[in-house]
């Protein structure tokens, strides 16, 4: 039986989600600084259930390869269902005078930790499946896949953000809601068919164990390039209203225009720019790193807000050849045996990035707005510096 029906509703699902995500981070700490929410608050609310996803999604994943990836991932999409949807009741009464912020901010934050607790499992399980269904010389281009619904799903949130994230908050959310149930849906008809994880294959990498030591350096590249991207996706909206005078709504529609040009540039860059360069891993960590240094430079010093326009498209194509040839690396330097394992360590180290960089950028924007954008910079410049260490091994480009 063919696994096409059960991959194009698994893309469809995680291209949903990945929407809802990227509008949530996009939308919330403008929506919440206008309801009485602090924005270290706000940011604390984003980094705290990016932590507890760090620490459940490896259970999830045990779970996965005992009882099989759909049941996960049916589970987790329906929580990323709800919560848009909860949101939406929340702000619906805020703004008719039924809740007061105080209590609103509590409820947010305990069904967004219940959400990220049993969203955790999404990827994994994704990832497992996927590995399930492809052969082995088909690996890289399911989980490319994979990557790549998420980053679609990142530019349709931007463009939500834009169109109705200022003006129509509530039916944003409802329309993102629907979306990503109907994701939920499909993955739970069509995924029914899909062959069980063997068990022989779950554990087969046990006694592999990547080499720690080899990977610290893909694993701080991690860390540092998505930590600098995260935190820009906490404050771009903030820095708008901030430092170029616009409004709440103006600054979340020009906000998600923003981010949705940079994840459209990385996505664009992978899709089309790697593969006709054929380079080796080291040589795209080293020019990305570069070119978002320059392009992360540009940005914390652009007068005009057409300035940052260019210069984010420009720090979008970094991390499209930044982040790619890390995780090339990565796959390198690990033994067959323990790509698994290595891809679960790695994930950890985004998982950290993502909980982090909301959190220092919320903090770094109440000294100046454009203090975010400098720290990414010094971030980069590190990566820089470490990728072309020639004696480090890993990054010999």
């Amino acid at each position: 039986m063919s696994t096409r029906p059960a991959i194009a509703a698994l893309l469809a699902a995680l291209t949903a989600n990945g929407a809802g995500h990227a509008f949530l981070l996009i939308t919330l700490p403008p929506l919440g600084r206008a309801r009485g929410f602090g924005d270290v608050e706000t940011g604390l609310l984003l980094g705290l259930s990016a932590l507890l996803m760090v620490v459940a999604g490896p259970v999830w994943g045990h779970v996965a390869d005992r009882i099989g990836r759909r049941p996960v991932l049916v589970a987790g999409l329906a929580a990323a269902a709800l919560f848009p949807a909860l949101l939406a009741a929340v702000l619906d009464a805020l703004d008719a005078g039924r809740l007061d912020a105080g209590r609103a901010y509590v409820l947010l934050l305990a069904a967004r930790l219940v959400q990220a607790a049993l969203s955790a499992g999404i990827m994994p399980a994704a990832q497992g499946f996927l590995a399930d269904v492809t052969a082995r010389d088909r690996r890289a281009g399911g989980m490319g896949m994979m990557g790549a619904a998420f980053g679609l799903g990142s530019i349709l949130g931007g463009m939500t953000a834009w169109r109705l994230g200022g003006a129509s908050p509530v039916a944003a959310l409802l329309i993102l809601c629907l979306a990503i149930a109907a994701g939920t849906l499909l993955v739970a008809l069509l995924l029914r068919a899909a062959p069980r994880p063997a068990p022989a294959l779950a554990t087969a990498t046990v006694t592999q164990r990547p080499p720690l030591g080899r990977l610290l350096p893909f694993l701080a590249v991690t860390f540092a390039g998505l930590a600098a991207y995260a935190q820009l996706q906490q404050v771009t909206a903030l820095r708008l209203q901030d430092q170029f005078g616009l409004g709440a709504a103006a600054s979340i529609e020009r906000g998600g225009a923003l981010l949705a040009l940079t994840t459209l540039a990385m996505v664009a860059t992978q899709g089309l720019v790697i593969g006709r360069l054929a380079w080796a891993p080291g040589r795209l960590v080293q020019t990305g790193a570069l070119l978002g240094l320059l392009a992360m430079t540009a940005a914390a010093a652009a007068p005009t807000i057409l300035w940052l326009q260019l210069a984010m498209v420009l720090l979008g194509a970094g991390f499209g050849l930044l982040l790619p040839g890390n995780l090339a690396g990565l796959s390198l330097a690990t033994p067959a045996g323990g790509q698994a394992r290595a891809a679960g360590i790695n994930g950890m180290a985004q998982g950290l990035a993502m909980a982090a960089g909301p959190m220092l950028g919320a903090t770094l924007h109440q000294l100046s707005p454009t203090a975010p954008w400098w720290a990414g910079a010094a971030l980069l410049a590190a990566i820089a510096g470490l990728a072309f260490r020639r004696r480090t091994e890993a990054f010999a480009g």
